[in-house]
């Protein structure tokens, strides 16, 4: 028996989805739906609407995804899964529950634990040591359903969101394939255990502002948690937004009993006092007279200024 799948997503992450399902032969791609404009694509990827078309896969608009048209599509092809992966928006009841086998939805987390927005850079602003992909059926609460895969991923202390994009979008192909078979296997899922489980509440990208009264080693998770292709965090200097995309913490450590967040040390390196640490940074993103300027010791030229959390 070949077994119909629905995608809905976005991203790089739909991308590898349907590339790995795509390779499966008892598994046929009937449908797509997303957003025709969305770009953020990783990995070189093409977007997943490219990728149908090319296939002669119909592509569907992520707002026409309701019950009527599945009973359209149902009646040419009956439906057996609905995936779901980067999904941006609430999913109706009349729809996940319309497949033969269910819905699934592909979170990037080790499920129950950071449930909710941007689960991944989360993990990495709390000094996580992994995360993870879980596939799992779609429930009327939101992340809690059954797992019937899921991926460990490591997160090195050097790794940048991009580092751990390419992992975790690597490992949505793995999961989705695996997760599909454990289904059709009728393999016994893992129940999400509700003590377990931990939230995450959704960012903006004002949130990435930076303290630097803070220890300086969650300043440094939130630089590379935020980094590209996310907003950034960023701090002002003299008035200007400034955005720091690389930095490091300074092996060699000053006693400084005399601290203020956000002085710059009067050195070669661009070096600024954070609690319990020196920051350097190597790496900055400011535009200035239509210009973006990148090295930051072209840009902190005045050392008797600071970096600080207010305009």
């Amino acid at each position: 028996m070949r077994i119909n799948v629905i995608i809905a997503g976005h991203k790089a992450h739909a991308s590898c989805v349907f590339k790995e399902i795509n390779k499966v032969a008892h598994v046929r791609i009937v449908g797509v739906f997303t957003d025709r404009n969305d770009k953020f694509c990783i990995l070189d990827e093409k977007t997943i609407s490219e990728l149908a078309e090319r296939d002669g896969i119909k592509v569907y608009d992520a707002e026409s995804l309701n019950r009527p048209t599945l009973e359209k599509i149902n009646k040419d092809a009956p439906i057996h899964f609905l995936i779901f992966a980067e999904w941006r928006c609430l999913i109706e009841q009349s729809v996940f529950t319309f497949p033969v086998y269910g819905s699934y939805n592909i979170h990037d987390s080790l499920l129950p634990k950071y449930r909710g927005s941007s689960p991944m850079n989360w993990a990495m602003i709390n000094g996580e040591g992994y995360t993870g992909v879980t596939f799992y059926r779609i429930e009327n609460r939101a992340d809690s359903g059954d797992i019937f895969s899921q991926i460990r991923i490591p997160i090195e202390f050097s790794d940048y969101a991009m580092d751990v994009l390419y992992k975790v979008t690597e490992a949505y192909g793995d999961a989705v394939v695996s997760g599909i078979n454990a289904v059709l296997n009728q393999d016994t899922p893992i129940k999400q255990s509700e003590e377990k489980a931990t939230y995450c509440a959704k960012r903006i990208p004002e949130d990435g502002l930076l303290n630097f009264n803070e220890p300086i080693v969650s300043i440094y998770n939130k630089i590379r948690a935020l980094s590209c292709p996310f907003p950034g965090a960023f701090a002002f200097y003299k008035g200007r937004k400034t955005k720091i995309n690389r930095a490091s913490i300074m092996r060699k450590t000053y006693k400084y009993i005399g601290f203020i967040p956000g002085y710059l040390l009067n050195s070669e390196s661009v070096l600024v006092l954070c609690k319990e640490g020196i920051l350097c940074i190597a790496e900055i993103e400011v535009v200035i007279n239509g210009k973006k300027v990148t090295d930051p010791k072209k840009f902190f030229t005045d050392k008797t200024a600071r970096l600080v959390s207010t305009e």
